[in-house]
């Protein structure tokens, strides 16, 4: 399964000529970042020790989501792959979002918390981490289902993205993936945070080798943040996450810091990712030295009136392509366009949000955030 031809066929069938050449040089351009999303599906849907999460339960799985997510083109993908694999009929039930024939307490639990966390993920709690334990996942088996369904969020929000961007996208109306409700259960801040997690991180004598190589150590390096610790639970999906994350965010050219970092503030709201909203609401005011922004986002949640004409639509792009996946559509995407931006700012721009989209079913779901001592 071929994540980059896949979205490479998207930039190809582009309504007209013009499109097609402009989003295939802008392919091009970001090749990297294909190649690189191609490696995380390969690392979370069919990794080299998948364990009791085995391929095929990772495949119905990913396209149960892609369906969900409304990126019905990305779930095909997976189930065209499931056919291969020769699935039971509890996992095909599974992929088609049917009533299952019979599933186990293990399928069960796998099964409502992805739908939880691909659907809600601002409503995980502590208590879903508890169900998933004494359903008998092992911490290990927690952070490969994080990863998956993160990652598979990621690209179903890449997907829908790039299709908009070939004006092939219409609405499915489809209800909101998130409906909308403003901030008001959570109380965001440009303030530093410390992250705390559900799960017993990895500890640093103990990492293997592949485990301490995705984190990027040295064996006298000890300052690892307990979030890397505990996403090295999953080597495989950590060591293709991180420098995927790092091209998104801070590749040349093409969208400023800023904009990719008000992506990932508007993705963060929706979520409410306590954390990665204060990161990234204080590196947009560092940039931009405008607080008054992160300040009205903040009040006023995604319904924010930013009064600015630039600032504006990005933020309601973010927020749309986060919440409402099944209204979002080609109109988006010429919007931006006659607002100034190119296509290779706004294809920065869907990468920057979905993989907030994926930080944060990871930061918010895996731990909580408070306020340092």
């Amino acid at each position: 399964m071929d994540i980059s031809s896949f979205l490479s066929a998207i930039a190809a069938s582009a309504r007209t000529e013009a499109q097609r050449n402009e989003l295939t040089e802008v392919v091009t351009m970001r090749s990297d970042i294909l190649s690189m999303s191609a490696q995380a599906n390969a690392a979370v849907v069919s990794p080299q020790r998948p364990g009791r999460l085995t391929h095929c339960i990772r495949t119905a799985l990913a396209a149960r989501m892609a369906r969900q997510s409304c990126a019905p083109t990305l779930a095909s993908v997976y189930l065209e792959a499931l056919e291969t694999l020769a699935p039971p009929p509890s996992l095909t039930a599974m992929a088609l979002e049917e009533p299952a024939p019979e599933q186990d307490t293990f399928l069960a639990a796998l099964t409502q918390y992805a739908d939880l966390v691909t659907l809600h993920p601002k409503d995980a709690s502590r208590a879903d981490i508890l169900n998933l334990r004494n359903a008998g996942l092992t911490d290990a088996e927690i952070v490969h289902l994080a990863e998956l369904i993160a990652c598979v969020c990621y690209l179903a929000r890449i997907t829908l993205g790039m299709q908009a961007m070939a004006s092939t996208l219409s609405p499915t109306g489809t209800a909101e993936a998130e409906p909308p409700n403003g901030s008001e259960s959570a109380v965001f801040t440009a303030e530093p945070l410390e992250w705390i997690p559900y799960l017993q991180p990895v500890r640093l004598e103990d990492a293997t080798e592949e485990q301490r190589d995705a984190m990027k150590i040295t064996p006298s390096n000890t300052k690892i943040s307990d979030y890397v610790l505990t996403l090295a639970h999953d080597p495989e999906s950590l060591a293709v996450r991180s420098p995927l994350f790092n091209a998104i965010m801070y590749g040349r050219d093409g969208l400023s810091r800023a904009g990719r970092e008000m992506g990932a503030l508007g993705c963060s709201i929706i979520n409410h990712c306590l954390y990665c909203a204060s990161v990234h609401a204080r590196r947009f005011i560092q940039l931009t030295k405008r607080p008054e922004l992160v300040e009205t986002i903040f009040t006023e949640g995604p319904e924010a009136c930013l009064n600015d004409e630039y600032w504006q639509p990005i933020f309601d792009f973010s927020v749309k392509l986060t919440q409402s996946p099944g209204a979002f559509a080609s109109s988006d995407v010429a919007f931006l366009r006659d607002h100034g931006l190119s296509d290779l700012e706004i294809f920065d721009l869907i990468y920057a949000t979905g993989i907030f989209g994926w930080a944060n079913r990871l930061m918010h779901t895996l731990g909580h955030s408070i306020l340092p001592p």
